[in-house]
């Protein structure tokens, strides 16, 4: 989420909106929030459904049980996903150039 934040401004001015879906319950995200601002919303998955949809739910692996691997998706203006990267270890995480490619593409 830290890296969202730090390239959001960008974001912007592609003209794209960010949302952080975390598999967590609501209070612990908003005691999160409270030390930590961002500027997009934050979106509580404590039941998993939505992890679970997107494919990014692992119950079981070597460094983790039931939890979401790093994911971003870029869905264009009409909800049609245009771009998905799941990392495979919680280190892992999408390249910039490759999120703005795919950003600038959608908007020519």
């Amino acid at each position: 989420m830290g890296h969202i934040r730090e390239i959001y401004p960008e974001l912007e001015k592609r003209g794209t909106r960010a949302a952080v879906v975390l598999a967590e319950k609501l209070e612990r995200i908003r005691n999160y929030l409270e030390q930590q601002a961002y500027p997009f919303p934050v979106l509580s998955d404590a039941g998993r459904n939505v992890v679970k949809e997107y494919g990014v739910y692992v119950r079981v692996n070597f460094e983790s049980v039931h939890i979401a691997r790093p994911a971003n998706f870029i869905l264009d203006g009409g909800g049609i996903v245009k771009y998905v990267f799941i990392a495979s270890i919680q280190t892992e995480y999408a390249g910039d150039a490759d999120l703005f490619a795919t950003l600038d593409a959608i908007q020519t």
